[in-house]
């Protein structure tokens, strides 16, 4: 309280003990109404504090929760069908995850070629599956697609040139899916299936794919849409690789794209769980990270549907298309590293049984590995075990770049 002339006063007491005596009101000295001051200064300060980390909190709250509102409201190109609408994710609280077969995503195709045109293109023909109504004629282009071009005439005829499967949702109705326009403004979007074909040295098919609603760095691809290049429409999917739509005359032509004569028979295909069973029963699995998967997006015009396409086509290098083993050269063999010497391998490889052949150059700073599936050496850093690229050990010439997930640090 305050007296007459507005000075702050406190309780003092005098006399007595074990609350016997009295008290009076009496002004502040200097000294107590500094302390005063400096515990209501701390006190704000406190509360200050206080406001701004729940400010906070709040923001950071808003923040999760914008994210997950919008991804409900139509935010992955592919979702299973099995999940009621709006909803995305398995949500077992046990965290189980069941493998669905790729129909419960959607629909799919899946197309090949054995070899180039006179026009060096690779025209894709019809596997398996349906594509479309009205898509029109897609083939393969691209620098990469030399190298089908080069052995399309020498190459076992079993074996595919280029191999191309593309997938749609089935239920577009579904509010949890990505709108064309949507999708027409994305550089990167979000799906919660990824797709991998191949074909093996025998000639058959291995299809599979993974869950990314447990793995978040798995979710997001490239959106890529054509541009047009003359009277072509083409889809740039780097590394040399290119898609060429030529549109239907007739959008009602359900013929537009033939089948394959001979085509190899498509396996059932079915979406994993990122788990050690499952790659127990794929054998070998390759991951996302290393797919070569986008979303392709039409002109706006066509009115051909967004697709989702995985490709499958012959890398860069010596080797050809469809070999699944190739035996390491002698270290004299590989001209385009001279002076690199053997070494123990320390790398086990896929499937086990034995180490993947090493050599190491003669700084010590550079470790090459022989890679038994491509036909190529990769090359890592000594020091670290950091990927560096894949290389022609002939020529030189990087056929794959640097790999961020990949790393032999531990086998160093």
């Amino acid at each position: 309280m305050s007296n007459k002339q507005g000075v702050t006063q406190t309780r003092r007491r005098v006399g007595g003990d074990g609350g016997q005596g009295a008290s009076y009101f009496d002004d502040m000295t200097p000294a107590e109404l500094k302390e005063r001051d400096d515990g209501i200064k701390a006190y704000e300060a406190i509360q200050a504090r206080q406001d701004a980390y729940m400010d906070r909190r709040r923001a950071d709250v808003a923040a999760q929760q914008r994210p997950y509102e919008a991804e409900r409201r139509g935010c992955v190109f592919a979702k299973c069908s099995k999940l009621p609408d709006a909803v995305i994710n398995y949500t077992d609280p046990t965290g189980f995850v069941p493998v669905d077969s790729l129909s419960d995503y959607g629909h799919f195709a899946i197309l090949g070629a054995r070899q180039a045109d006179s026009s060096g293109l690779v025209p894709l023909e019809i596997i398996s599956g349906a594509v479309p109504a009205g898509l029109g004629g897609l083939a393969l282009g691209g620098t990469a697609m030399g190298v089908a071009a080069t052995a399309g005439g020498t190459m076992i005829a079993s074996l595919l040139a280029g191999l191309v499967a593309f997938f749609w949702p089935s239920d577009l109705a579904d509010s949890a899916l990505y709108t064309e326009d949507q999708l027409r403004s994305l550089k990167q979007a979000r799906t919660r299936m990824r797709l991998y074909v191949e074909q093996q040295a025998d000639g058959a098919l291995k299809g599979y794919g993974f869950y990314t609603g447990t793995k978040p760095e798995w979710e997001m691809i490239d959106v890529i849409q054509f541009s047009q290049r003359g009277s072509q429409y083409v889809a740039d999917f780097g590394d040399g690789v290119e898609l060429i739509w030529t549109p239907a005359t007739d959008p009602s032509d359900t013929l537009g794209i033939p089948p394959l004569k001979g085509a190899p028979h498509t396996p059932p295909i079915w979406i994993f769980p990122p788990t050690k069973s499952a790659d127990t029963i794929i054998v070998n699995p390759i991951y996302p990270p290393d797919y070569k998967d986008f979303i392709l997006v039409f002109p706006a015009d066509s009115g051909v549907v967004p697709l989702y396409i995985v490709l499958s086509v012959p890398r860069k290098g010596i080797t050809a298309f469809g070999h699944s083993y190739h035996s390491p050269p002698e270290t004299e063999e590989i001209v385009a590293f001279p002076g690199i010497k053997s070494v123990p391998g320390k790398t086990p490889r896929e499937g086990g049984g034995s180490y993947r052949r090493r050599w190491i150059d003669d700084k010590g700073r550079r470790i090459y590995e022989w890679d038994s599936q491509h036909g190529e050496l990769e090359v890592y850093r000594a020091s670290d075990g950091s990927h560096l690229g894949s290389y022609d050990p002939v020529t030189g010439e990087q056929n794959d770049p640097p790999k961020k997930n990949r790393n032999i640090k531990k086998y160093l």
